[in-house]
């Protein structure tokens, strides 16, 4: 994988997750506005938990989404899979970037919950601290399984697509949602991903970001509940924390499949129209499927609610200095259901933000045959840069 590749031109971002595809186009510019998007059901039984299970019927699927819909073949993947590592590490100052590369490979052995030899693994420089008597650096590094990654690029490359790159979902989510309030937040253009050649390409030999300062802004939860639910914490637009959780929108639906005898497609409908913003008694429907989508959609939220909770105070013990958090910033299909973010922001007791996308033009009508709560992904992945 490399990190920071720069675009100069139109690009598609693609998003594959269990229950649907999702593809965003993006002019090139400083102004980033989506032009073109495409929205699609996937089939069960090709994609698991954010990987490819079915190579060969990815790939056809892919190929009647891309010609039915008539979009450009250079494409950008998202990856958001419990394979997917995102750590903090603490360095001695290293200018020199082979060495640099050496001392992240090797402490990452102690780090990773993953042979380093399996695999794919990136850095980048975040700041330098301590001044003359302590010098230190911290440097995020990311890594997927390599065969995680082999096997999307395969599916995507036998649909006759060409990969530009892959890029961690949580890293594109950020880039999606993040809106600047003001503050002195900590630099950088919050983009890390893969190329799909798996080139590693990393800033200039010697560059860094400047430090956040202390009393910079705080940290800010990013959860996105789609396909899967996708949890990534962020200081400005830096990502220094992601978790990965298979239960999200599509897993509920599945739930409510299995135990009313419903098609995926009407479970999703029911748990849309039941939602949690009414009392039982003012839905239209069979009172036993509207009781049973309102107990799926509020198990399905007290999980998140946990998850969050463990996966702040995993990103508190192993992130150095890590900055306090004060709100959600919520996206996905969820936010679709009504009454789905109030109620967990009343599990967290943190305010709760619900969002598609953050400041990115779109064209007139760019949004008509598409819920702009699944692009998301899709249109941060086209991005390279934003600004805090």
């Amino acid at each position: 994988m490399g990190i920071f590749k720069a675009k100069s031109r139109s690009v598609v971002g693609l998003d594959i997750e269990p229950g649907f595809l999702a593809a965003a186009e993006l002019s090139a510019g400083p102004s980033p506005t989506l032009v073109r998007v495409a929205t699609g059901t996937l089939r069960p039984g090709l994609f698991h938990d954010g990987e490819v299970v079915d190579v060969e019927g990815l790939a056809d699927q892919l190929k009647l989404f891309f010609q039915e819909w008539k979009l450009p073949k250079k494409v950008r993947l998202g990856i958001a899979s419990q394979r997917a590592v995102v750590r903090v590490l603490e360095l001695p100052p290293i200018d020199k970037e082979a060495e640099l590369e050496a001392a992240v490979r090797f402490q990452a052995q102690e780090e990773l919950p993953m042979p380093i030899d399996q695999a794919v693994l990136d850095h980048r420089v975040l700041e330098r601290f301590g001044g003359d008597e302590n010098p230190r650096m911290r440097v995020l590094v990311v890594a997927v399984r390599r065969d995680s990654v082999e096997h999307l690029l395969a599916a995507a490359r036998r649909a006759g697509l060409d990969p530009e790159l892959v890029d961690l979902s949580a890293f594109a989510i950020v880039r999606a949602l993040y809106v600047p309030n003001g503050s002195n937040g900590a630099n950088g253009n919050g983009h890390a991903g893969g190329e799909a050649t798996e080139e590693v390409v990393t800033p200039a030999e010697g560059e860094f970001v400047e430090p956040a300062p202390q009393d910079g802004p705080n940290g800010t939860i990013y959860c996105y509940v789609g396909g899967l639910t996708n949890l990534a914490i962020a200081t400005g637009t830096i990502c220094m924390f992601n978790r990965v959780l298979p239960n999200g929108v599509e897993s509920m639906a599945a739930a409510l499949a299995e135990r009313k005898g419903l098609t995926l497609d009407h479970s999703r409908e029911w748990l849309r129209h039941v939602g949690l913003d009414r009392e039982l008694e003012q839905i239209e429907g069979e009172p036993d499927i509207v009781q049973e989508a309102r107990a799926v959609l509020l198990s399905g939220v007290a999980r998140i609610a946990d998850e969050v909770r463990l996966s702040l105070e995993y990103y508190r013990g192993a992130v150095p200095d890590a900055r306090p958090v004060d709100r959600v910033v919520m996206s996905g299909p969820a936010i679709g259901i009504k009454g789905f973010s109030e109620k967990l922001e009343s599990e967290l007791g943190l305010e709760v933000d619900p969002r598609s996308l953050g400041p990115i033009q779109v064209n007139p009508g760019a949004l008509d045959t598409a819920d702009a709560s699944q692009l998301t992904v899709a249109a941060g992945l086209t991005l390279d840069e934003v600004s805090s």
